[in-house]
């Protein structure tokens, strides 16, 4: 079967995020980088290929303690005890030293930018920031300790009648004619009321009110439960606060004119949109935003990119 000449069209609030942020960022991320995995793409494609693959150090640890999240819940599940937190604080630290030693090598990166990691601070600087090494060492222990210890793992382990129901599982559902993607950290349900929760390990901020929208309409849409029977938590491990949200109906019709403004603005940069085909580049704006060119995996092939410096700043994951 020949590849694809366009990537299909979806949406997401990652997708809506990296739109808003940045319009020639956006268009890498989703149409540059199309079919860049074939060994005779032409060299743009495998080299924006390659740059979308790439993290951050503040990325692969949040996407660790996800993980540690998940293996947590999951032997809860099945052998009825969590995870040691000694044992927590081990593999944190073997999977970010991972995450190091594999970026050493840009080389063998480069022949497989899919299987092995590339820390953008090691690429750009070709070391890592102390700074960011201290904070990561310092929260390591901490954030151990607040996810055994977190509001949602303790009613899990210790209320009767919890049940698991989806744990890091990416789904799709349609709104109109575009395939959504939905992926919960974890759901559970107890005695008719299903909890989602949904990890955080940086600095507590402002939180992604779509994406927790989303979590409930699908909940709504997938499982037929009622608004009030769903509540969503944000676990925020650093600070070890819980914040607990409910959602309405009267959300979820603000959410489908959110997503739908959203598909339509992105849709004005296609010039087939039933192809889901791109305008060029250049139709693509890039961002006045210095900070967040700085920060971009893609500043290596963006004649928009104002400086090859690299701001040391964390990024949560969730």
């Amino acid at each position: 079967m020949p590849p694809r000449p366009y990537p299909d069209w979806s949406w997401s609030p990652s997708r809506h995020h990296l739109f808003q942020e940045c319009r020639r960022k956006y268009y890498y991320h989703y149409y540059a980088a199309h079919n860049g995995w074939y060994l005779d793409a032409p060299p743009a494609a495998r080299q924006a290929y390659r740059l979308k693959q790439m993290t951050s150090l503040y990325l692969v640890f949040g996407e660790v303690v996800h993980k540690m999240a998940e293996e947590t819940v999951q032997l809860y599940h099945q052998y009825g005890r969590p995870m040691e937190r000694e044992e927590m604080v081990r593999r944190i630290r073997f999977l970010l030293n991972q995450a190091y030693k594999d970026s050493l090598s840009i080389e063998e990166w480069k022949q497989q930018p899919k299987q092995r990691t590339m820390l953008q601070e090691m690429y750009y600087l070709g070391a890592l920031p102390e700074k960011a090494q201290d904070a990561i060492k310092h929260r390591i222990p901490i954030l151990a300790d607040r996810l055994l210890d977190s509001e949602s793992l303790q009613h899990y382990m210790h209320v009767d009648n919890c049940h698991l129901v989806e744990l890091e599982k990416l789904n799709t559902m349609d709104m109109g004619d575009t395939c959504v993607y939905v992926k919960l950290d974890w759901m559970y349900r107890q005695a008719g009321q299903y909890i989602i929760v949904d990890w955080k390990t940086g600095q507590e901020d402002e939180r992604n009110d779509v994406q927790l929208r989303l979590y409930g309409w699908y909940v709504h849409e997938n499982y037929g439960i009622p608004y009030d029977r769903i509540e969503i938590r944000t676990e925020y491990l650093l600070s070890g606060k819980c914040k607990v949200d409910q959602v309405t109906e009267r959300e979820m019709e603000e959410l489908v004119s959110y997503a739908e403004a959203s598909m339509a603005k992105m849709r004005s940069y296609l010039a087939d949109p039933a192809a889901n085909q791109p305008k060029p580049m250049e139709a693509f704006e890039v961002t006045q935003d210095e900070r967040k060119c700085r920060q971009c995996a893609f500043r290596e092939m963006c004649e928009g990119a104002s400086s090859n410096l690299f701001i040391d700043e964390e990024t949560d994951v969730g």
